[in-house]
């Protein structure tokens, strides 16, 4: 599956609907009441790190504002909520 994110096409692994079901109640839980609780927004996004197959050295030159940027763009892709890092 590819992504294009921070100007960049992203090569991730596909995830299955046992993941994605996963990975929306940790969204859910991240942003629940109108509010985002670092905890479980930190623990999504190491989630998706886990999932998406990309290493430590994919992501190693990039500063961690803009890993986060790549990995809500992956988070986004696997439930379907793709939004376009770029900002276009």
């Amino acid at each position: 599956m590819k992504i294009k994110a921070l100007k960049k096409d992203w090569e991730i692994k596909d995830v299955s609907y046992k993941d994605r079901r996963e990975l929306y109640q940790l969204n859910v839980k991240a942003f629940w009441d109108g509010k985002v609780d670092p905890d479980p927004y930190y623990e999504v996004l190491e989630k998706v790190f886990e999932l998406s197959g990309l290493t430590e050295k994919d992501v190693e030159d990039l500063p961690m504002p803009e890993v986060d940027q790549l990995l809500q763009a992956i988070l986004g892709a696997y439930l379907g909520l793709e939004k376009n890092a770029d900002g276009d």
